[in-house]
């Protein structure tokens, strides 16, 4: 036999992470296409909101709701591999809901960012990228939301997780992306 009748076909599993992966490089473009354009206009523009403890109050308690989620969404993949069903849907709800209170947090720091989306390209790029950051979160929302419901009807194992696993890769992507827009459009 040659190598290419004798290799493995590719699992599901990895072609699901294969598809994720493929996804998350083509938005990740994306993001640093707006992060340039931002950085590029951001000394083009007087934007009258200092950098203050309390200016980043918002910012700052959406970052910490976006990593307690985070350690909640791993600590949901692990309950799965030990088959631990209550824990994952538990951990599961939990995400969830810190992930509808970050957007909760974003919308706020919108109204109050002291841009409007019309001042000028500026103002356009950074909501832009909070609104398609904002949309990510949705997404994941959405995914973590079907894989609890899911969850609910005993679809998930030990064995059988999958879909567990690749609504945690896309959250932990969700949390990197933010972390990099925090330093850039709050601490930078």
């Amino acid at each position: 036999m040659n190598s290419m009748t004798s290799a493995h076909p590719m699992s599901k599993a990895s072609t699901g992470k294969l598809a994720l992966f493929i996804t998350l490089g083509t938005e990740s473009v994306f993001f640093v296409t707006l992060l340039v354009a931002y950085i590029a206009l951001r000394d083009s523009v007087t934007w009258n909101v200092p950098h203050t403890w309390t200016r980043l109050t918002i910012p700052l308690l959406n970052t910490v709701v976006l990593l307690v989620s985070v350690l909640l969404a791993w600590l949901s993949g692990a309950a799965i591999r030990r088959d631990n069903k209550s824990a994952l849907k538990s951990n599961l709800l939990t995400t969830i809901l810190l992930g509808l209170f970050f957007v909760a947090g974003q919308i706020y720091e919108f109204s109050h960012a002291g841009l409007h989306i019309n001042d000028s390209s500026f103002g356009g790029v950074f909501f832009t990228l909070m609104g398609f950051h904002a949309l990510h979160v949705l997404a994941g929302v959405v995914f973590l939301g079907l894989n609890y419901v899911r969850a609910s009807l005993g679809d998930f194992s030990a064995q059988q997780h999958e879909a567990v696993e690749l609504g945690v890769l896309f959250w932990y992507y969700v949390a990197a992306v933010w972390l990099v827009l925090f330093v850039a459009l709050y601490l930078v």
